[in-house]
């Protein structure tokens, strides 16, 4: 399998898929957006009036019109295009695709040795990129991001995933993260298997509360169909600039922009972690706590349609 640290990569996820049909008469052409005739019309499918005339240029028109299919899509939305990812993990994630029911297509990753594998320009040296074709996207698919961390200083997820003008970053609503409490600390992370038996896990909210969230929490807590799971999606500092060297908060800024261009994580991006809400956490979700005290490995799932172009 493709290793993260292994330069440029591609894969493919979800996205919306929208058609457009229509039918034309022959020898007839017609502009889209005008109005279909009303009942009482008196116009005929063949364009002509009841008593034999032509029509005048008009109701011609919208003659033809009452022909065609509508395209389907609301107005609003655009055709949907590649996205771009940009991931970093302190310490370590790796990065899948499928369904609700489990990742088909996996990339596994390592974790980072040093601070500059997470924070640091360029591109792929620090946080990471790939671009998703859009035209393996059929709908309610997930994006799956898989983190685990060596139990010390920081732990979080920081990520971003644009199609055309919209962004979503890490920190939304529409994550949801499960913690399955299986230690991967001293190893290169879960499998695929792994991972995919710990989704149905999550889905059913079969895990142990006292060692796991026993399902899927976003940042509100519980999610349908996990009603019993426990704490919650925990949200923390953007990745905005430093004030001074030294001074920020919990994380340093993570690569925004490298020297040759190349596209990095924004400022809008929060970073994300799991917070059981049990006591165990010493300050906040994003420090250590000694331990396996966050219940890692974690899995984070994001539904594919919660990244739309409008």
């Amino acid at each position: 399998m493709l290793n993260f640290r292994d330069g440029a990569r591609s894969v493919r996820l979800v996205g919306l898929v929208f058609v457009v049909a229509s039918l034309a008469a022959t020898g007839c052409s017609a502009r889209r957006g005008s109005g279909a005739p009303g009942p009482g019309s008196g116009q005929s499918d063949g364009g002509t009036s009841d008593d034999g005339a032509l029509p005048d240029a008009t109701a011609s028109h919208d003659a033809i019109v009452d022909m065609v299919v509508a395209d389907t899509r609301p107005p609003f939305m655009s055709a949907p295009s590649d996205v771009d990812v940009a991931i970093t993990a302190d310490n370590a994630y790796s990065f899948g695709y499928g369904t609700e029911s489990g990742i088909d297509t996996y990339f596994a990753g390592s974790r980072a040795t040093s601070a500059g594998e997470i924070f640091s320009c360029p591109i792929d040296f620090g946080p990471e990129h790939y671009v998703v074709p859009a035209e393996s996207a059929p709908p309610g698919a997930y994006l799956y991001i898989v983190s685990w961390d060596d139990h010390s200083v920081t732990q979080g997820v920081l990520a971003q995933f644009k199609r055309t003008d919209a962004t979503l970053y890490s920190g939304d609503t529409n994550f949801e993260v499960c913690a399955t409490g299986i230690d991967f600390t001293t190893a290169s992370g879960p499998t695929q298997e792994q991972v995919n038996t710990e989704i149905l896990n999550c889905n059913a909210g079969t895990g142990d509360p006292a060692t796991s969230s026993a399902g899927w929490v976003n940042t509100a807590g519980p999610v349908d169909g996990t009603p019993s799971a426990v704490g919650v999606l925990a949200v923390g500092e953007a990745n905005e600039p430093n004030a001074g060297p030294g001074d920020y908060g919990v994380f340093p800024q993570v690569c925004v922009e490298d020297a040759d261009g190349n596209k990095g994580i924004e400022e809008g991006a929060h970073w994300m972690w799991y917070d059981p809400q049990d006591g165990s956490v010493r300050s906040d979700a994003f420090h250590s706590s000694r331990g396996n005290a966050f219940r890692a490995f974690l899995i984070f799932r994001l539904p594919a349609d919660s990244i739309v172009i409008f």
